[in-house]
């Protein structure tokens, strides 16, 4: 399991509702303040740490952000939609 390094709610999950695994674009990550491989955040801690919402195109054309082939979070949806 991959807990969000700020809130250490886990982000892969096997319930469909609660799991945010995602990959945003470098620069992204980095604004936020996260090393390449400094760990994981959940969505919710990322964008406080952006001071704003994710968009679309914050996130990278990674196949772990298609619905349709991983169960995600609502919020997580919700901001691949944007």
């Amino acid at each position: 399991m991959s807990p969000c390094r700020d809130c250490g709610t886990f982000t892969i999950s096997r319930d469909r509702d609660r799991s945010e695994w995602y990959m945003v674009h470098d620069s992204i990550w980095s604004e936020a303040g996260m090393e390449p491989t400094g760990g994981c955040l959940c969505i919710g801690c990322l964008e406080r740490r952006l001071h704003r919402v994710l968009r679309r195109a914050d996130f990278t054309g990674a196949p772990c952000n298609d619905p349709g082939l991983f169960h995600m979070s609502p919020r997580l949806q919700m901001r691949l939609a944007c």
